[in-house]
């Protein structure tokens, strides 16, 4: 291919052209071509001068390169995500000949979902290489009412698995909590809900049956397709996998009958939360706790399972339903504001009204449509997950001269609240895990450094508590190795990088004390930053998982700088060490240049752990 000419280069020709006047909800990849060639693909090529679609995780602009985005337009470190080029298959066939293409030309390859829900650079490809959008391969393929499983290609959204599931009476047993994700993102990652009981909340351990495409000799074509049963010891790395053992192409989860659940709220002082909380949490399948240590409050939710015939039509509304334009710019601004001025009363405010949310049903509807008081019993496939921003296509006003991919004309459309085209709220979403072992002495040092000054600990994120919930010990090789209760840190974070956050350091100190001290987890799409670093080992076996990935992809061909430093390989490392590296938790700091100085921000000891190191603003 000549310098300069067709920048992204387009593996099928059997798509149809097709220069779209609607927005589509934000996608991960934006590819930009020159501008003397068509494009053969009809919503992920955007053409700056006769269309206005929503940034997708690849989309198109008159320039060189492929640019990869998450959901919310920022990375874990701040950097650009870049591709030499992409692939939007919608076949097998399709996938195969991309991986083929990527490996016969030495390219390294991930793969993307449309919508891009990782936070860490997973995704992140490298200047030279291949990103495979699934966005077009989104297909349910089949479902065997007498096994009771489901197939489906790998970028199924998890909402369209669900429903596809439920018009058979069946279910899928866990579910995370938002339905926007893909299939095969889902499990990569280990994505889960909350429960110990069966066989656990992580949406992986109901896979079944797993299809991937694996780099391979010139002699087998360069690419292979392998095709792992329930019974084959790979399944065990290929469930969670990071996407470094291949590209994912189908997906077979077992169901179950179709069942309904029962939910409850309950506010109560946080006082004893480290004697109940696990048992709490083993006391109905469901079961999750959202706690506001500033607060000294916590809030109990209880979902157990119920017969299909006790009545009720309940619906789950609560986390990612469409929301105007203007009212997430607004938010945002407001938020933005209470942070620069540190207005503390303000910020603690606000979780006094998240807290009080629970005596009026915490997002789930009776009937579908108002909440009347608990409990709230309905099918598990519209209690266990909610969403529907991702479905919003409105008609904006065509206008080739104002209408960019950045921005949104008509601030009344409905959007998801992360849209990464708005002015949003960053955060960093941090999850925590530990040993249920470790539980009841983690709460008890988190309750230490709250009682220095509770209202530090007041933070507007998305939760704006800790997020409690519950993942069993799996046999997947990257799962858990003991039954795990997660301390979920959702967090404001400047938009601007360089900005210190006045009340950082606290969280700091709980996040390194809760991975140094009790041997703490994360999950591998959330924020984390250098809490990665070495923390694969504690996985239920690492050793077994890299046998498998050197079998399947010898080359490294389908890993990046990022996993690698996830997992050791090569020298590579998680940790960035430069300046202002503390502020984005690129690094532990050792130097008060990896604070902010300038702005009184300076390298200390953690308070109660004293082997933490974190920025704190001076006195």
């Amino acid at each position: 291919m000549m310098a300069g000419s067709l920048i992204i280069f387009v593996l099928f020709f059997d798509f149809v052209l097709g220069l779209q006047s609607a927005c589509m909800p934000p996608q991960s990849i934006e590819c930009k071509i020159n501008p003397g060639f068509h494009i053969f693909n009809p919503l992920d090529i955007w053409d700056d001068h006769e269309t206005c679609v929503h940034p997708p995780s690849v989309a198109s602009n008159f320039s060189h390169e492929c640019h990869i985005f998450n959901f919310k337009g920022i990375w874990d470190d701040r950097g650009t995500c870049e591709a030499a080029n992409a692939a939007w298959p919608k076949s097998e066939s399709e996938l195969i000949q991309a991986v083929a293409h990527a490996v016969k030309n030495k390219q390294k390859i991930r793969v993307v979902s449309g919508l891009g829900h990782s936070l860490t650079r997973l995704p992140c490809v490298g200047k030279q290489g291949l990103i495979i959008s699934t966005q077009n391969y989104n297909s349910v393929i089949a479902i065997n009412k007498t096994a009771m499983t489901i197939t489906v290609q790998s970028g199924t959204l998890m909402k369209d698995v669900i429903e596809a599931a439920a018009k058979e009476g069946l279910t899928l047993p866990a579910m995370i909590y938002w339905n926007g994700v893909s299939a095969a993102g889902v499990i990569s990652t280990g994505a889960h809900g909350s429960g110990l009981s069966g066989k656990g909340s992580g949406v992986y351990e109901y896979v079944v049956g797993l299809k991937l495409i694996v780099p391979a000799p010139p002699s087998q074509g360069y690419a292979k397709l392998i095709t792992l049963g329930e019974s084959d010891p790979d399944l065990k790395a290929a469930k969670i996998s990071l996407g470094v053992l291949g590209a994912i192409s189908e997906i077979t989860f077992t169901l179950e009958r179709m069942f309904k659940t029962s939910f409850s709220a309950s506010v109560k002082d946080d006082n004893d939360l480290e004697k109940e909380a696990e048992s709490f949490l083993r006391a109905s399948e469901y079961a999750y706790i959202n706690w506001f240590p500033s607060q000294g409050k916590t809030i109990f939710l209880s979902n157990h399972v119920v017969s299909v015939d006790v009545p009720g039509d309940g619906l789950n509304s609560g986390v990612g339903g469409p929301i105007t334009a203007m009212t997430v710019e607004t938010r945002a601004h407001q938020n933005d504001e209470m942070q620069a001025k540190e207005d503390v009363d303000a910020i603690c405010n606000g979780l006094e009204l998240l807290i009080s949310s629970a005596t009026k049903g915490s997002g789930f509807l009776n009937d579908g449509k108002q909440f009347t008081g608990y409990p709230v019993i309905g099918f598990n496939h519209r209690m266990q997950a909610s969403g529907g921003c991702q479905e919003s296509h409105p008609n904006y006003q065509h206008n080739h001269k104002s209408c960019t991919p950045n921005k949104i004309l008509d601030k009344n459309n409905t959007v998801c609240n992360w849209d990464r085209r708005l002015h949003t709220n960053a955060v960093f979403d941090v999850e925590l895990r530990v040993s249920t072992f470790h539980l009841k002495e983690a709460i008890e040092d988190i309750k230490k450094i709250r009682d220095l000054n509770p209202s530090r600990l007041c933070d507007r994120g998305s939760v704006g508590g800790i997020y409690m919930r519950s993942v069993k010990k799996s046999d997947a090789y990257l799962g858990p190795a003991e039954d795990q209760v997660t301390l979920e840190l959702q967090t404001y974070r400047p938009r601007e990088a360089g900005i210190p956050k006045w009340n950082e350091d606290v969280f700091q100190e709980i996040e390194q004390m809760v991975v140094e001290k009790y041997k703490g987890v994360l999950h591998w799409g959330k924020s984390g930053g250098h809490l990665f670093e070495g923390v694969a080992k504690w996985s239920a076996n690492l050793e077994e998982f890299l046998k498998v990935k050197d079998r399947f992809d010898p080359s490294g061909f389908f890993s990046n700088d990022w996993t690698d430093g996830l997992f050791e390989i090569g020298g590579k490392r998680v940790e960035e060490l430069r300046d202002g590296c503390a502020l984005d938790k690129m690094c532990k700091c050792r130097e008060d240049r990896h604070c902010a100085p300038d702005k009184g921000y300076f390298c200390r000891e953690g308070r109660i752990w004293s082997k933490a190191r974190v920025c704190r603003k001076s006195s």
